[in-house]
C-alpha cells in the first residue's frame, strides 16, 4: 500500500487500482476516483464526473501507447485502395491449406505496400480534421496520469494540456512523413513554415494478422485492416504539458 506521508518508496504501481490509490492518498482530485471495467471506456477512472485516463510505463523513453486503435478506417483512408488486395485474399481462400502457406510472406508483402500506398494519399486536412475529432474532442474534459515505475513517479495532466492538443487548437496542420517502415508514418504538425514533431505515430495494419486473411489462422477466422494513432516518446509528451503535477511514490 502507498505511503501517504510524503515519503518515496518503490514499491511499483503495477496496475490502474494502485494508480488510483495513489491519486486518492495525494487528493488529486476534488472528488474520489473510482475504476471503470471494460474497454469501451476511454477513460480509465472517475473523479465524479471528471474522466481520468491512466497509462503505464517502465521508464518514460521505453515504448509507446495508442491513442486510436480503430477498424473505421473510411475518415482516412480510400477503402479502394484495398479492394484489389481483398480480392486477391478472398481468392486464395479456396486454395487447399499447403498452397495457402506458400503465400504467406508474398501475402504479407503485398498488405504492407498497400499500406504504404494509403499512407501516402492521405490528406493533411483530412489527417488535421480527424485528430481533432480523436485527440481533442474524444478526450474532452479528460485529465492523464502516466505512471513511471521505473522512475517511481506518476505525472498527471490535463489531456487539453499537451502539446499536440494546443498546437492543433491554435492551427497548425497534421501531415505524415515518411520514414523507413511502410506500415506507419510519423505525423508532425505544421503552420506556415514552422514544423513541430509531438511524437505521433500513423499506422496502418491488420488486427488479427495476415494468416487470418488467408484463414489459416486457429484463432481468427478473418482479419480486418486497422488504423491505430500511436503516441511514441512519452517522455516529450510530459515534457510539453502544460501544469503537470509529479507525484513520487
Amino acid at each position: 500500500m502507498f505511503k501517504t506521508n510524503g515519503s518515496t518508496h518503490h514499491e511499483g504501481v503495477a496496475n490502474e487500482h494502485d494508480t488510483i490509490a495513489l491519486l486518492n492518498a495525494h487528493q488529486v482530485f476534488a472528488e474520489t476516483l473510482t475504476h471503470l471495467g471494460g474497454t469501451r471506456n476511454k477513460a480509465d477512472a472517475m473523479a465524479g464526473t471528471k474522466p481520468v485516463s491512466i497509462k503505464h510505463k517502465a521508464g518514460l523513453r521505453n515504448g509507446s501507447f495508442d491513442w486510436v486503435n480503430t477498424s473505421q478506417t473510411d475518415a482516412l483512408l480510400d477503402s479502394a485502395r484495398f479492394a484489389d488486395f481483398r480480392a486477391f485474399v478472398a481468392n486464395a481462400r479456396q486454395w487447399d491449406e499447403a498452397k495457402r502457406e506458400e503465400i504467406v510472406e508474398e501475402t504479407r508483402d503485398l498488405f504492407n505496400e498497400v499500406c504504404s500506398d494509403a499512407l501516402d494519399s492521405i490528406d493533411p486536412a483530412a489527417l488535421t480534421e480527424w485528430l481533432r475529432s480523436e485527440l481533442i474532442e474524444a478526450n474532452d474534459g479528460m485529465a492523464m496520469a502516466i505512471t513511471d515505475t521505473k522512475a517511481a513517479t506518476c505525472y498527471v495532466m490535463e489531456h487539453d494540456s499537451i502539446r499536440a492538443a494546443r498546437l492543433l487548437e491554435d492551427g497548425y496542420v497534421a501531415q505524415v512523413e515518411k520514414g523507413r517502415g511502410m506500415t506507419s508514418r510519423k505525423v508532425t504538425l505544421r503552420r506556415d513554415h514552422h514544423i513541430v514533431e509531438v511524437g505521433l505515430r500513423l499506422r496502418v495494419t491488420s488486427n488479427n494478422g495476415i494468416r487470418a486473411f488467408l484463414g489459416l489462422s486457429k484463432a481468427n477466422r478473418n482479419s480486418q485492416v486497422v488504423l491505430k494513432l500511436q503516441q511514441d516518446r512519452v517522455d516529450q509528451l510530459v515534457a510539453g504539458s502544460d501544469d503537470v503535477r509529479v507525484i513520487p511514490f
